[in-house]
């Protein structure tokens, strides 16, 4: 029979255990959620977050977007793909060579007289003829005879002043901005390929020219791309003399505006794009909250990466996942046959009637979610509902910000090479030049023809070349 006392130390300890359990409990359910976010964090790659596609390990097997199903076309080409052939280039010379004796296919033998009359075949070689123009300017040096000086004859009008002349200069600032070369590599393709030997002074002096050069186009490109109907706005990480820096894009279909800022805060936005007017294309980054709702345009194919996050992380959210994704599908599906010319604005907006409808429907189903991630997404689709669709209503806008992130990439990968910049002028060459070299593309610009021009100019009475037409009208 069980004592008073010995049933009061039984309720004792059976109350001492129901604390231990519960507490065990509870680091049981902290250590799951633990867990799950470290495997979430280990599975995160280019195609379910915003990491690049550089960091994804060489052995993974990374989706680069959202799975679908497969197009059964087989690889290459498709049927009315237009062939792209080597372009056949001016020939500095030209040999004939004698009709051939020998049929090489049955052995026969033949002559002239068996050659097809007007039948010929072209080979052509292309050879790099790696030699340098060195020009000396032998200027007298007289003595005057009133003041006793020494006084050195002038140079002839268009040689510049410099021991580098436009094209050599052009090229090492293409080579370094756009091939992404720094200086001392630059200093030994130049001494191995043709010869010349430069100090990386020297080098630096041209990249510091060039961007002062630049600086009347790049500011015309930056007016511009302001008064643009449609234009997109992306931010990366950079390094600037030891410290954490930004590098800004303003872009649209005709160019690109490209500048370091120390900062990635309202203010540094601002400085960008000081007049916020026109459709705007973001991404969800809270400095871009100041933009009016209807007139800011989120990027589609960054939800579609939180979409496809949803999916990975397990069977809690997967069903809401593949609902978005298959929703995001039918957006970019009409958006697709607008492209194509299959609707009209009209038409395109009757189109994306039942997707909005859908797209609202899930956003609140997200937003009510037992998963934080999920329940968080869900919050901001209902936050930023107006930004999602300004494609819908604005010629010129896009449900993408793929344009600015294709912009701004070549500065991530310059950035990992050369490691950032040191001196505001080492900004500025990187902001300029960027903007230059995107631009160009866009205008269909070969870049060193056009910074040959900027560099004659430079010490010349003529005007400096602009890359954009002036807006008529």
């Amino acid at each position: 029979m069980v004592t008073e006392e010995e049933g009061q130390r039984l309720l004792e300890e059976n109350a001492r255990l129901h604390k231990q359990l519960a507490d065990v409990t509870v680091q049981l359910v902290r250590l799951t959620a633990r867990v799950e976010q470290l495997l979430a964090q280990l599975g995160r790659d280019s195609s379910n977050s915003s990491k690049p596609s550089s960091t994804d390990a060489p052995w993974k097997n990374v989706k680069r977007r959202p799975p679908s199903a497969p197009s059964g076309k087989k690889r290459g080409g498709q049927p009315g793909h237009e062939p792209h052939k080597r372009e056949m280039l001016d020939p500095t010379e030209s040999w004939d060579i004698a009709p051939a004796d020998r049929c090489r296919h049955c052995g026969a033998d033949g002559g002239p007289d068996t050659v097809v009359a007007g039948d010929e075949w072209v080979h052509q070689v292309v050879e790099l003829v790696a030699a340098a123009s060195v020009r000396n300017y032998h200027m007298p040096v007289q003595q005057c005879v009133r003041c006793g000086r020494r006084v050195r004859a002038g140079l002839p009008h268009g040689v510049p002043p410099t021991a580098t002349g436009p094209r050599l200069q052009a090229a090492i600032a293409t080579l370094v901005a756009k091939y992404g070369l720094s200086r001392e590599d630059v200093h030994g393709a130049l001494d191995e390929l043709f010869g010349i030997k430069l100090s990386v002074g020297a080098i630096q002096e041209v990249t510091d020219r060039a961007a002062q050069a630049t600086r009347p186009a790049v500011q015309d490109i930056a007016e511009q791309l302001m008064a643009a109907s449609s234009k997109h706005c992306d931010e990366t990480g950079w390094r600037h003399d030891g410290h954490r820096a930004w590098v800004w894009v303003l872009c649209s279909a005709m160019g690109a505006f490209f500048r370091v800022d120390p900062n990635r805060s309202r203010e540094a936005f601002l400085r960008l794009l000081p007049r916020l007017e026109g459709v705007i294309h973001t991404d969800r980054w809270r400095v871009y909250d100041i933009i009016e709702a209807e007139l800011r345009q989120l990027c589609h194919s960054h939800l579609r990466r939180d979409i496809q996050a949803l999916i990975d992380l397990g069977p809690a959210t997967a069903a809401l996942g593949k609902d978005l994704l298959a929703a995001s599908d039918a957006l970019f599906h009409e958006w697709h046959r607008f492209v194509r010319g299959d609707l009209d604005r009209i038409g395109l907006q009757v189109a994306m009637a039942p997707v909005q409808a859908r797209w609202s429907e899930l956003a609140a189903t997200a937003a009510k979610h037992d998963h934080k991630r999920a329940r968080a997404l869900g919050k901001d689709l209902v936050k930023h509902w107006a930004s999602l669709w300004a494609f819908v209503d604005h010629e010129g806008a896009e449900p993408t910000n793929n344009r600015a992130e294709r912009d701004i990439r070549p500065s991530v990968l310059i950035r990992k090479t050369n490691g950032g910049t040191r001196s505001d002028l080492g900004a500025e060459f990187v902001g300029n030049l960027q903007s230059v070299i995107a631009t160009a593309r866009c205008q269909g610009v070969r870049v060193v023809d056009w910074l040959e021009q900027v560099f004659e100019a430079w010490w010349s009475p003529v005007p400096l070349p602009k890359l954009l037409p002036r807006p008529t009208g």
